[in-house]
């Protein structure tokens, strides 16, 4: 079997080192490897201090978007794929020992994964549950006595689980707390809207293709990987794509963040360069498939504008007095990158054409790791009734385009009439 990349790319379906809007630098990411993993990348617990709210104000409503945890990788035809391609080339003797070794790992993963693609691991469950924690934490009046909470989820059975695992720790902190929950296909036109006919039409034109193509041509180089893992050169020349093998052994790579039920990666296969320069190009992927890329037309925030619109409205009736007191959704990446940019949280809205330095302004890891989320927390002053909203990423304070001295904290006024123009 040779393995190919339909057009030249990996469709992968990708954190916080100091904060969401300091650049990224090849020195930061050599030390911190693992933020290479892209959308693979295991939620951190690692939060900058918060700004205290305003004197007289107290939180009163939470409204919130959450990725799913960690899970295990998307397809199992890939741990398939990888498998036999190692051990055809092993049957023919041209495997190095740690080729032999890697090919053992994938029997291993394989054998483990095989009927559990996509599914969420207990990694990911605990991810959700310290989410919810500190929520309560942060946030204690919004969650006591008989608080009405809605929790609404995608149709995935990850995501169902991650929304599960939330209200359950709710429920153990407060057995009284009143929650709804709803996984349906109704929902999806706002938790995770695509239109991937025009999606696709953007990311096949030329526009981008073309420039996406030279960086890609300039960053992933196998040859050095494919001779610890290939003794037998021409074997290697007649039977593998290097490119693409090289491609899918690091989105496998990344995977294995998530997982607790093995011990396994692929660390010893890697150079430090080689995860950073296939990143860049992932991160570049990312930018353009979901992200405000100027090269897609930066049409793909709008994918969101269901999903604000929703938040607006849910919002609007908690400030008046007649709604929830906590609206929990659970969907995916691709519901939060376009939400991060539309509303145009700080570092997420950048536009750049130049792909070669992208990773120096935007992230793909610093806004969609797994159990990524955007809590958006609203106060209300005891005796003005003024309402204030501050907007957390992944549990950290970013600023909004909006007006006001309060900053990370906008009047409710200001935010509501912003983003329903929006």
């Amino acid at each position: 079997m040779k393995l190919t990349i339909k057009g030249g790319l990996i469709c992968v379906c990708s954190y916080f080192v100091a904060s969401i809007f300091a650049q990224t630098t090849k020195e930061d990411m050599m030390m911190h490897i693992d933020q290479t993993a892209s959308n693979y990348r295991a939620y951190s617990t690692d939060f900058k201090h918060q700004t205290e709210p305003p004197k007289g104000y107290k939180p009163f409503y939470v409204s919130h978007y959450g990725r799913h945890g960690s899970r295990y990788h998307y397809s199992a035809i890939d741990f398939k794929n990888m498998l036999e391609i190692l051990e055809k080339a092993d049957s023919a003797n041209a495997l190095t020992d740690l080729g032999i070794s890697v090919k053992n790992r994938f029997a291993a993963i394989y054998q483990d994964g095989k009927l559990k693609a996509g599914d969420l691991t207990q990694k990911g469950v605990e991810q959700h549950k310290g989410i919810a924690r500190r929520m309560v934490k942060n946030c204690p009046m919004v969650f006591r006595g008989k608080a009405k909470i809605s929790a609404k989820s995608s149709t995935s059975v990850r995501c169902v689980l991650s929304m599960d695992a939330f209200f359950l720790l709710l429920k153990s902190i407060n057995p009284e707390l009143q929650i709804t929950n709803e996984a349906s296909k109704r929902l999806m036109s706002y938790i995770c809207y695509e239109d991937k006919e025009d999606q696709n039409k953007r990311m096949n034109d030329t526009l981008w293709t073309r420039p996406f193509g030279d960086l890609h041509y300039k960053l992933i180089h196998p040859a050095r990987m494919m001779s610890v893992l290939f003794k037998d050169k021409n074997y290697l020349d007649k039977n593998i794509d290097s490119v693409a093998f090289m491609r899918k052994l690091y989105d496998i790579h990344s995977s294995m963040q998530g997982m607790d039920s093995l011990n396994i990666d692929f660390s010893d296969v890697w150079t430090k360069e080689e995860l950073f320069d296939n990143w860049r190009v992932q991160n570049a992927w990312w930018y353009a498939n979901s992200g405000p890329c100027p090269l897609t037309l930066s049409k793909n925030p709008l994918l969101a504008k269901n999903l604000l619109q929703n938040i607006l409205n849910e919002a609007k009736k908690a400030v008046e007095g007649n709604g929830d007191d906590a609206t929990l959704r659970f969907g995916h990446d691709m519901g939060i990158l376009p939400l991060a940019s539309l509303m145009g949280m700080q570092g997420c809205d950048v536009k750049t054409t130049d792909l070669e330095n992208l990773h120096k302004v935007w992230t793909d890891f610093r806004i969609i790791p797994m159990g990524a989320n955007i809590q958006l927390i609203f106060y209300r002053h005891k005796k003005s009734g003024e309402v204030l909203v501050k907007a957390l990423l992944n549990e950290n304070e970013v600023t909004l385009p909006l007006a006001g001295d309060k900053a990370p904290y906008y009047k409710w006024t200001d935010f509501y009439t912003y983003y329903s123009d929006i």
